[in-house]
């Protein structure tokens, strides 16, 4: 079968129109972060338990679902082997671009290694968008009084 050139050149331009219309349609808005886990300093210290692994955690955020400048996170921790002890995490947020900043608290108790550690979860954070400095300060409170443990970072936010 022959195709002619001109149905050819047609045909391709056609279907060059169609992936270039349906590219512009596909773009759209979207958070700088739908979820992610935000690159902190170490973020690791003593457990209250003492003969225990040591306390760890990380700071996970999401902007699934809400409206650009706001935010969730979720702090996260390691199980313990013993368990028995409360964590309190307080997340200190600073917006670099605006200046903007505050402050969120919370507690959760610590699970024994059979368990999947602790999860503390603050909802509807007005962060603002553009970069966001995130300070981690965590106390936990058990058998022997230990350090804070304190990290921070920044992540871009939409």
């Amino acid at each position: 079968m022959r195709v002619s050139k001109r149905f050819l050149i047609a045909g391709l331009a056609l279907g060059a129109t169609a992936v270039a219309g349906s590219m512009v349609m596909g773009m759209g808005t979207a958070s700088a972060v739908d979820s992610a886990l935000v690159p902190m300093s170490s973020c690791v210290g003593l457990s209250p338990n003492i003969v225990d692994v040591p306390y760890s955690n990380q700071v996970i955020v999401s902007q699934y679902g809400l409206p650009p400048g706001v935010a969730g996170f979720t702090v996260h921790t390691g199980a313990s082997i013993w368990g028995g002890y409360g964590t309190s995490p307080t997340l200190t947020w600073t917006n670099l671009a605006t200046g903007a900043s505050g402050s969120v608290s919370g507690f959760s108790p610590m699970s024994s290694m059979f368990g999947s550690g602790s999860t503390v979860y603050f909802n509807n954070v007005p962060t603002g968008s553009g970069p966001v400095r995130i300070d981690l300060s965590v106390v936990n409170s058990g058998l022997v009084p230990v350090p804070a443990v304190a990290c921070s970072g920044t992540i871009d936010l939409g």
